[in-house]
């Protein structure tokens, strides 16, 4: 089950080297990279992180935890809201977009999701 961070903090894992300052999004299960379209952003690196270090990111907003239903869910990909008060990771008919998935998760799992701007 997922843990709440109740602060704006979160730290990832950089695949490639990354100046403090710049605007992240999520690229995986705990991971992030310098922002490629301004929409998927989700925080600020808070210092220069090198190839395969880790960084602090200050998360644009708290993060929040959602049920499952259907799934799959893939760490990275925006996660949308239904009726029913769940979340899935597939477009469907009146759903709303919630934000961007920090974790894997099947159906029935909780799973925490970074709301986006």
């Amino acid at each position: 089950m997922a843990t709440q961070i109740d602060n704006s903090f979160r730290t990832f894992s950089f695949a490639s080297a990354i100046s403090a300052n710049t605007l992240v999004y999520v690229s995986g299960a705990n991971a992030a990279a310098a922002v490629v379209t301004a929409s998927e952003a989700i925080g600020v690196l808070q210092e220069d992180a090198a190839a395969s270090d880790v960084g602090d990111v200050k998360l644009f907003h708290p993060t929040q935890f959602g049920l499952v239903s259907p799934g799959p869910v893939t760490a990275g990909n925006n996660v949308f809201a239904t009726t029913g008060g769940v979340i899935v990771g597939t477009l469907v008919t009146s759903a709303l977009t919630l934000g961007v998935a920090l974790q894997s998760g099947a159906t029935g799992e909780v799973i925490e999701y970074a709301p986006k701007l």
